[in-house]
């Protein structure tokens, strides 16, 4: 929904006064008619965008590191679901971590999906996979109608490398 961060700060060390000092409560009264969106990662292999009041699905994202796992979901060895003779899908593990949403002062991704030359806020979304793998993506959601792939990290322990995909 709106952004909501404290801006109150007693003294210089605390992360109130960073939002104070740069500008935060003019872009959140800027975003104050966002509208409220949850974020729930599914055995789908996907995580899902809900508008919060009417419940209706806004997008789905499958991380590029999770897409691999998604031949996994089919089983044609389940007896007839939904009125077919043969056939259906198992649940997988994918991005069953909890999402995190927060508010940050960064040189992001702007509404075209262009890197931004100077810092503003935005509202990321970090998505851990979970028992998905060791990897997490993150969004930027500041317009949850249309999110942006900013990056996904992967650590692969079975070749030792961290694999990286960037927008």
């Amino acid at each position: 929904g709106k952004p909501s961060a404290n801006t109150l700060y007693t003294n210089t060390s605390q992360e109130a006064y960073w939002r104070a000092k740069n500008g935060y409560s003019t872009w959140a009264a800027a975003k104050s008619g966002r509208k409220r969106t949850l974020y729930v990662g599914a055995n789908d292999g996907m995580l899902h965008a809900f508008d919060a009041e009417s419940g209706a699905e806004r997008w789905a994202f499958v991380p590029p590191f999770i897409a691999g796992k998604l031949p996994e979901i089919l089983n044609d060895t389940l007896n007839g679901i939904g009125g077919s003779k043969r056939g259906g899908s198992n649940s997988i593990f994918a991005v069953d971590g909890s999402p995190v949403v927060h508010d940050v002062y960064i040189k992001g991704i702007d509404e075209n999906g262009n890197y931004e030359s100077q810092k503003n806020w935005h509202t990321i979304l970090f998505i851990p996979y979970g028992r998905g793998g060791p990897g997490f993506s993150v969004l930027d959601v500041t317009n949850p109608h249309k999110p942006h792939h900013m990056f996904s990290v992967y650590n692969d322990q079975m070749n030792q490398v961290v694999l990286i995909a960037n927008k």
